[in-house]
């Protein structure tokens, strides 16, 4: 049985290494091969090159914990890298009337629609409150109002989405039943499309006036599952996430990484993905809804030299293959400043919303 164990782990650790050597063995045909994304052929992709360059040279000799403070993370499946860092940033939820708006909606109850609604309303049902005494539709009513004060966001959240698009400004309003303490905000970074390692999970929450920031670094794939399992054990603490395109991307990927780990897949709570928000609020604006334009022109933020999103599984390798730490900084600066703009864009909604 001991060895049985300790044959699983040898086996799920060179599978790592293999999907690791799979990503570089798509990308070893030469430059064309590294550089298939057509936007890579620009100057940009030079500009980036040369980023690294000047990293490598800056951060030759320098150690993570120099480069990085941190501290080392050991838990029952390993260990990983995490980093903690805050900042004074823009962050609130003042959806004032966010209860009332959602009561004075009756498409929250299953089988009314827009014309049952209108009678309703024209017999003098104002709110779901109302409701409860009605002879038909009082027991919907108040199992409704219980979710709503249990704060059961996540159920009501899909109670909604079952009668309006996700990108409905009422989708948005139901962030105002939370407290701003209560929310997440993710971002992870990942060595490729899914079934590829990830190699870093940022979370963030509101405290005090400021940003705190938890960035949980695989400093080797080996690290990938202790990683996993603490920025899990941290989501639990909240009861909604805040991500961009998170819906999509981020959380199927961390489920699928953790089904390939054994481990509970399951991550259950109402989620606000602000590319659906910002798309219907101002996609007739700016050029597109990628989150550096929506940074560009939403909040006035233009980055400097960075690391883009597609070039992070290039600079993690580099790490891995010379041991210098230079790539791995980029990468950690461009999940911190994704999360913080996660911040900023919600506080932005909001603004929007209550004008």
């Amino acid at each position: 049985m001991l060895f049985g164990r300790a044959f699983k782990s040898l086996e799920r650790m060179f599978s790592l290494e293999r999907e690791c050597k799979a990503s570089e063995e798509e990308e070893a045909g030469g430059f064309e091969a590294r550089c298939a994304p057509n936007w890579v052929l620009s100057s940009n992709y030079f500009q980036v090159m040369n980023l690294k360059r000047r990293l490598l040279e800056t951060y030759r000799g320098v150690s993570l914990e120099e480069a990085v403070p941190g501290e080392v993370i050991s838990t029952n499946v390993g260990q990983c890298y995490l980093i903690h860092s805050e900042c004074q940033a823009e962050f609130y939820n003042r959806l004032e009337g966010a209860r009332e708006a959602i009561i004075s909606n009756f498409k929250f109850l299953y089988g009314i629609g827009e014309k049952t609604e209108a009678k309703l309303k024209r017999r003098g049902y104002r709110t779901i409150e109302d409701l409860t005494r009605h002879p038909k539709w009082g027991k919907a009513a108040r199992e409704f109002l219980d979710l709503l004060d249990m704060r059961h966001l996540k159920r009501v959240q899909e109670l909604l989405w079952q009668r309006v698009p996700k990108s409905h400004p009422l989708c948005f309003q139901l962030a105002g039943l939370n407290q701003e303490e209560d929310f997440a905000m993710i971002d992870i970074e990942t060595m490729g499309l899914f079934f590829k390692p990830i190699i870093l999970l940022g979370v963030a929450h509101s405290e005090g006036g400021k940003i705190k920031v938890h960035q949980y670094l695989v400093r080797s794939v080996a690290e990938e599952v202790a990683a996993l399992k603490v920025f899990v054990e941290e989501l639990d603490r909240f009861n909604a996430i805040i991500s961009y395109n998170g819906r999509a991307f981020d959380i199927p990927f961390i489920e699928q990484r953790l089904r390939y780990y054994g481990l509970n897949s399951n991550i259950d709570k109402a989620h606000f993905d602000l590319l659906h928000f910002i798309r219907r609020a101002w996609r007739q604006n700016i050029p597109d809804c990628g989150l550096t334009t929506v940074e560009e022109f939403i909040l006035g933020l233009k980055r400097g030299d960075e690391v883009p999103g597609a070039l992070v599984p290039e600079f993690y390798r580099e790490y891995l293959e010379i041991g210098n730490v230079g790539p791995l900084v980029a990468i950690i600066n461009h999940n911190w400043q994704d999360i913080i703009s996660l911040a900023k864009l919600f506080s932005k909604l909001n603004e929007a919303l209550m004008q």
